[in-house]
């Protein structure tokens, strides 16, 4: 693909977690209360994307694209305007259309005949990476809001367009909700927080208690429009997705009754502190004139396509 289009490609395969090839170790990560409670031991897309941020400092870049392989229909036009987003914003984004970027609770709501909004994800994103104030992915579900959380708050995030992503089951398995339940909660309250201009740190225990109640009274409302869906008993894929949506709705649910809000307080505190930590690490990145080379540095087994030039 790479020689058909004249560009150079690269391609390695990540080792199996919990190998940690950058070298830093996320406090969000290592704590076994919030490991548990957010399924970090499955999950290895934070790592991916951070690996992206430390090579493109590595080498000096100031821009760069992150595109997940389930985002199609991309074209050179959409490229450019990543980029030409990036000349007074931090983060530019391709928001999907017709099959959206949501965890499974939201696509419930929406099946249940909510209104569901829709928001920047990182599936399809242009970073400024060359700032002192670049944040981190933490391994948890929402890893993309919490990395551009300070833009959002500052309104330095800006959509070029729009993108598809590949369709897929989100009730096919009742553990996804389960496994996203604590990065939507946190995430969702966050923002919620970020809505009326108030800042991450004033999100204490106090504050969680009342927006876990706010949560379960979402999951109730999905849970009554999904009874109440017209089509819930027939034998139509939509009666089944409808079925299936309840089953993990309630999964969720149960997730939900087992987050103490002093957990949620622990995840920010301890975010917060490896943002710190982050930060210290990129501004101490060695630099390299190469992708190769910096691949090499990180001891990542690599491929590389033949140079344009060479075909």
């Amino acid at each position: 693909m790479a020689n058909r289009v004249g560009v150079k490609a690269y391609a390695l395969d990540l080792p199996p977690h919990p190998a940690n090839p950058l070298g830093i170790t996320f406090a969000t990560s290592t704590d076994e209360e919030l490991a548990a409670a957010s399924s970090v031991t499955t999950r290895d897309l934070s790592t991916k994307r951070n690996l992206g941020l430390v090579l493109a400092r590595m080498l000096d870049w100031k821009r760069l694209m992150f595109l997940d392989d389930d985002i199609y229909g991309i074209s050179k036009r959409d490229v450019d305007a990543l980029a030409g987003g990036l000349n007074d914003h931090s983060i530019s984004v391709l928001i999907p259309k017709k099959f959206e970027d949501n965890s499974v609770a939201c696509h419930a709501h929406r099946l249940g005949g909510g209104v569901q909004d829709k928001f920047a994800s990182a599936g399809g994103m242009g970073v400024q990476v060359d700032r002192d104030d670049l944040a981190f992915f933490p391994n948890i579900y929402n890893e993309d809001w919490f990395f551009f959380s300070e833009e959002a708050a500052s309104r330095k995030i800006i959509k070029v367009g729009e993108s598809r992503q590949r369709t897929y089951n989100p009730y096919a398995d009742p553990q996804r909700a389960v496994k996203e339940e604590f990065g939507d909660l946190l995430a969702e309250g966050l923002y919620a927080r970020l809505d009326h201009e108030q800042g991450v740190h004033g999100a204490d225990t106090a504050y969680w208690a009342a927006f876990i109640k706010n949560r379960e009274m979402f999951h109730a409302r999905v849970a009554e429009l999904l009874g109440n869906h017209d089509e819930r008993k027939n034998k139509t894929k939509r009666g089944r997705d409808v079925r299936a949506a309840e089953v993990s709705i309630r999964a969720a649910r149960e997730q939900l009754d087992r987050i103490r809000p002093e957990l949620c307080h622990k995840f920010v505190q301890l975010w917060q502190a490896d943002l710190v930590e982050w930060r210290r690490y990129l501004a101490k990145l060695d630099r390299f004139d190469s992708i190769g080379s910096a691949f090499n540095h990180l001891n990542l087994d690599y491929a590389e396509s033949p140079s344009p030039s060479s075909l």
